[in-house]
């Protein structure tokens, strides 16, 4: 072996010829030498850019793990005013996109928002004291409605909601069932938002369209969000009473009225069949669903897929209905097996022929106001506006049509969008994160009634876990894209070039280079687990 050399001189003390400085760093300044420096560049999370709401997940998902849970749900109600509604019945697009599933199990994000959402419901919004200069009437009091009177009233516009029904809340009320969003639930969450808004909110008032133009006159905007509250029925079946909407019949159940009839079949494969369907059932009717596609087409919620099958649903699948005859003591369907004929369906050998009471019709919605085609100056939001959506997309396009509104107002600039802080930031993906850090932790289990239990009743089914039990969960969030000032890059930093200051409230202050210092080895970016460290080009 080759002897280096110095090895024998370094041995005996003699460190004579050796590069040596004899001055400190605070006067060497070995930043001179890098060619690249460390940037602190914060990403878009997948959950974040999967909600139509556009929440802060990461933010608030490390403040709630922290037990700061009024910090937490501040951070919620900046976006979403309903998190105790959607945390029940929103699809959870967030947690679908979450990079944990890639790595064991997805952050229950849904859960954590329903508690914080809970939690909400006896704390009041906290408003500011502004001036009302302009006023604002919205008609409907759904998701949509709700959420385009909290964003204005935010803004200190004077706000009026006209309901054409007795009760607000539009499809969260009269079109989802009791066992996914129990009343009170709904009830407080409305109340609170009116109450903490002052939103005069005026129910059984109906507006029509030769009342427009005397509301334009009134106010100084308008938005129109009646939802599609009615059903959409085939024009080919017959005009009976045994033939219905599947929204009129979840608004009568809502409703509690008295629903006749023993034997019923729906048609569709949607959310609004499946609640209709397992809301008969809880009422003791025999129902069966059938739908043209196969199972694993179904536009429903796979959760609510799922547990309709585990209450006995009968689905009849890849079935469509040739002929309707209505014998004047129900109705005759004969059932044929579907086939495809490019993107169509149609019908093909025929299966056998069946009796019912009631044919239901869940294959579509539609609007029952009668203004769809005024003006077009006339502010839309809601299913009105875009079609049936999730209720958090009707949120969102409440949100957007308040902005519009506000920027007729001179009171946003033109060029603003809702999501203004965080429209720019690029996109992070797994492949980015740094995960030697964590462990593997499945998801905690919710519970929730059996099958049994919740047969004959609309008691909740998803019974939920506290706030304590939550932050557990909580924890397993990667918080992607967000500095989270955990400190690994000022452990790893061979030149101690890294300053964390925890108690900035700017997160771009939160961690500080020392560029004097620092020569530019990557170090940093290589470790940090959220991928928000990049080198740049020094120039």
């Amino acid at each position: 072996m080759i002897k280096l050399k110095h090895i024998e001189a370094i041995r005996n003390g003699d460190f004579t010829g050796l590069p040596i400085s004899s001055t400190s760093t605070a006067v060497n300044m070995t930043g001179s030498w890098k060619f690249f420096r460390p940037t602190l560049k914060p990403k878009k999370s997948p959950c974040f850019e999967a909600c139509p709401l556009h929440i802060l997940i990461a933010e608030y998902m490390q403040e709630f793990a922290a037990g700061n849970h009024l910090a937490a749900l501040e951070i919620i109600r900046r976006n979403n005013p309903m998190p105790a509604v959607t945390g029940r019945v929103c699809p959870h697009f967030c947690q679908s996109a979450c990079n944990r599933t890639d790595f064991d199990e997805a952050v229950l994000i849904g859960d954590i928002e329903r508690a914080l959402g809970d939690l909400g419901l006896t704390q009041p919004y906290s408003v500011e004291n502004q001036v009302c200069h302009e006023k604002a009437a919205i008609i409907g009091s759904g998701p949509a409605g709700l959420a385009a009177a909290v964003f204005l009233a935010r803004a200190g516009v004077k706000v009026t909601i006209f309901e054409q029904s007795e009760a607000p809340g539009g499809l969260l009320r009269y079109g989802i069932p009791a066992y996914r969003l129990p009343r009170q639930i709904l009830e407080k969450e409305i109340k609170n938002i009116v109450e903490s808004y002052s939103i005069d909110l005026r129910c059984n008032h109906k507006i029509e369209s030769a009342s427009l133009d005397n509301l334009r006159k009134e106010y100084d905007a308008v938005i129109a969000a009646p939802g599609l509250t009615q059903s959409s029925i085939p024009e080919t079946w017959p005009e009976t009473p045994t033939v219905k909407g599947a929204l009129e019949l979840l608004a009568a159940i809502s409703r509690d009225e008295p629903i006749p009839g023993e034997d019923f079949v729906i048609i569709g494969g949607g959310n609004a069949a499946l609640d209709t369907a397992r809301s008969l059932k809880r009422l003791g009717k025999t129902v069966h669903l059938i739908y043209r596609r196969t199972i694993d087409e179904m536009p429903a919620y796979p959760d609510e897929i799922i547990e309709a099958q585990s209450e006995g649903l009968l689905l009849r699948e890849e079935t469509v209905i040739e002929e309707i005859i209505d014998n004047g003591r129900g109705l005759s369907l004969n059932l044929h097996r579907s086939r495809k004929n490019g993107n169509r369906i149609e019908a093909g050998d025929f299966i056998e022929t069946i009796t019912t009471d009631f044919l239901i019709a869940a294959t579509g919605q539609e609007s029952s106001s009668d203004f769809q085609n005024c003006a077009p100056e006339l502010l839309r939001a809601g299913d009105f506006a875009h079609g049936a959506a999730s209720v958090a997309e009707a949120l969102a396009s409440g949100r957007k049509a308040a902005a519009t509104a506000l920027r007729k107002f001179g009171r946003l600039p033109e060029d603003s969008t809702t999501d203004q802080e965080t429209q720019n930031l690029p996109p992070i993906t797994f492949a980015a994160l740094h995960l030697n850090y964590y462990s593997k932790k499945p998801a905690l289990k919710i519970p929730q009634l059996d099958e049994k239990t919740r047969s004959d009743n609309f008691s909740e089914i998803h019974l939920g876990l506290s706030l304590e039990q939550l932050e557990v969960e909580a924890e397993r969030c990667f918080h992607c894209g967000s500095c989270t000032t955990c400190g690994i890059c000022w452990f790893f930093c061979p030149d101690v070039a890294i300053a964390i200051n925890r108690e900035s409230d700017n997160a771009e202050s939160q961690i500080l280079f020392d560029y004097d210092h620092c020569k530019g080895c990557g170090q940093c970016a290589e470790v940090c687990p959220r991928g928000v460290i990049e080198m740049e080009e020094d120039l």
